[in-house]
């Protein structure tokens, strides 16, 4: 995924009719590619890191408040592991203060992905609305109030539209700065400011935004053309600020942003691809159900044999494969389904794997450091999505913090 000063992750999308699923051919690695297993595995990872998930910076371990919030998007989606996802969900909602806001300042981002994450679960959500309406400049723009600086881009004001839909406040003037973010070839910038340079990622989280918002469809076909000139002929789709080869992260967004725009073709391209990055019955147990970032990440998995355990870019890349793979847009997003999350069915056991496959959990947020703190809405480099610094001495979020959605990226760490 790309790398914004927040993200994360999530997307919601259109208010039209019926979404209807795509059917996957067989996968390239996977042996039975599906979201449930997936929410197996995400559970479990949840479930050890005390039902959240973390990043490290600094040689320390923060809250990744975005990524959980992901995590807990992709339990929704596949309707499965509720038990855990109300845990997660909860610790969100306990600290929802530390993932948009430090001090006086405020996150654009980050409060449009806990708006949206709040409709979802079904919990109150106009504290949200108001603090990102706060935000919105005379032009539209959703920008944070920091005395570290603006890093709004255009996944946060994507979420704050589709969060804002939801809550059924359609924003108008948000809407029309968002489209002044496209380019001459139909993909968004993800930046507000320099020329404009299409990416994949800011592309697929603009077009749920507009099918949301609805009667933008000249605008939403552009857009899905641009990413079908991404696309490569195995269907996936590379996002150049994260690396040179196509991801399950970009590719799965895309997957959702084509089902949108009518293009079934495409998706179920999309679709195939990241199915084929499922880890199955050949890997550890840990790993089971997981999804890997690419090709060269699933390559090196399986090198390592019984020693494999689960990574930061798993659990990324797993997050987002799932809204893929059901074509679960944020705007019909609703929490709920099944307590537990069935296991990989594997004829014979594999011995689960030495050492840890979770994050550990959370440390305490006590960095001394004067500058802007880290908001983790990404992890390492390479993974999809990379961390990003803001605001004075306080971890403000962690998946972009947006889970979507926002994660800043930082190209070239």
């Amino acid at each position: 995924m790309t790398t914004i000063r927040f993200a994360g992750a999530g997307f919601a999308t259109i208010a039209c009719a019926g979404l209807t699923s795509l059917a996957l051919a067989a996968p390239a690695h996977a042996a039975t590619p599906d979201a449930g297993t997936a929410g197996s595995f995400l559970s479990a990872q949840l479930a050890a890191g005390g039902d959240h998930f973390s990043t490290s910076a600094g040689g320390q371990q923060y809250p990744d408040y975005g990524l959980t919030i992901d995590a807990v998007f992709a339990l929704d989606a596949a309707r499965v592991g509720q038990q855990e996802a109300k845990k997660a969900a909860a610790y969100i909602n306990k600290n929802a203060a530390s993932y948009n806001s430090a001090g006086g300042d405020r996150y654009a981002a980050a409060t449009a992905k806990l708006l949206v994450f709040s409709q979802v679960q079904g919990l109150p959500s106009s504290g949200y609305a108001d603090q990102l309406l706060s935000l919105q400049q005379p032009n539209g723009q959703f920008k944070d109030k920091s005395a570290y600086g603006d890093y709004s881009n255009t996944i946060g004001q994507s979420l704050g539209l589709i969060g804002l839909q939801r809550t059924g406040k359609p924003n108008a003037s948000g809407v029309a700065f968002l489209l002044k973010q496209q380019c001459n070839d139909g993909g968004f910038r993800i930046s507000f400011t320099g020329g404009c340079t299409s990416d994949p990622d800011a592309t697929t989280y603009a077009v749920q935004a507009l099918a949301a918002s609805g009667g933008h469809d000249a605008a939403i076909g552009k857009a899905s053309g641009y990413l079908a000139g991404e696309q490569t002929a195995g269907g996936g789709i590379v996002e150049p600020a994260a690396g040179p080869n196509p991801n399950a992260n970009t590719t799965a967004l895309a997957a959702v942003a084509f089902q949108l725009a009518g293009n079934q073709a495409a998706a179920t391209k999309a679709k195939n691809f990241v199915a084929g990055l499922q880890y199955d019955c050949s890997f550890p147990a840990a790993l089971r159900g997981g999804f890997a970032y690419d090709s060269a990440a699933f390559d090196a998995q399986k090198a390592k044999g019984k020693a494999a355990t689960a990574t930061d870019s798993d659990r990324r890349s797993t997050s987002q494969a799932v809204l893929g793979l059901t074509g679960q847009p944020y705007l019909t997003l609703t929490a709920g389904g099944s307590s537990a999350a069935p296991a990989l069915a594997c004829d014979a056991p594999t011995p689960s794997p030495t050492g840890s496959s979770t994050s550990t959990g959370p440390a305490t947020a006590t960095s001394t450091t004067t500058g802007p703190p880290i908001i983790t809405d990404g992890g390492s480099a390479g993974s999809g999505n990379t961390g990003v610094l803001v605001a004075g001495g306080v971890v403000l979020g962690g998946a972009a913090l947006a889970g979507a959605g926002l994660r800043r990226r930082l190209r070239r760490r």
